[in-house]
């Protein structure tokens, strides 16, 4: 189930993403001009990450935009750039500088490769795939495939219900 080997194979899984989401894409990416790899655009992530949270997932909602609504390919260092750069111009609370220095010397790497380490000691090979952890309990819960809103919900009560109690 969603086992992708190449970028042309992205194609009808998005096409059933937009239908099931109603989110419109532009999955004709997946054959004009298909990333890579989807490496670099996690380890900018990561990288802008190392500046905080908020700048991570801004980044990371960023690039999902340029990907899924303009259709831009970003496995590249270029488009990866210019996305960043319009965070700071933004007025986010971004050093594109910082962010720049930090990815030509690598330092989103050793983040990102955690995080690969992590998948592969939960055995994660399939998407989508969510987990949830209680640090608290030290306890977790790993969903993988499509799970109606309700279900993610249940999940995530269940995982934080210790806390609401203290």
């Amino acid at each position: 189930m969603n086992a992708v080997s190449n970028p042309l194979q992205m194609g009808p899984v998005w096409m059933h993403a937009s239908e099931v989401t109603r989110v419109k894409m532009k999955y004709s990416i997946w054959h004009e001009d298909p990333p890579a790899s989807s490496y670099p655009p996690c380890i900018a992530a990561k990288t802008a990450g190392l500046q905080s949270q908020a700048a991570e997932e801004q980044l990371l909602l960023n690039m999902r935009k340029a990907l899924m609504e303009e259709g831009l390919n970003i496995s590249k260092p270029e488009v990866l750039l210019t996305i960043a750069k319009k965070m700071e111009d933004a007025g986010a609370h971004f050093s594109f500088s910082r962010f720049k220095r930090d990815w030509k010397n690598g330092s989103g790497l050793e983040p990102f490769r955690n995080d690969l380490r992590q998948a592969r000691f939960h055995n994660i090979g399939r998407y989508p795939t969510l987990t949830i952890h209680n640090l608290k309990k030290a306890e977790g819960v790993i969903l993988v495939g499509y799970r109606p809103y309700e279900i993610l919900q249940q999940v995530v009560e269940r995982a934080i219900e210790p806390d609401l109690a203290e």
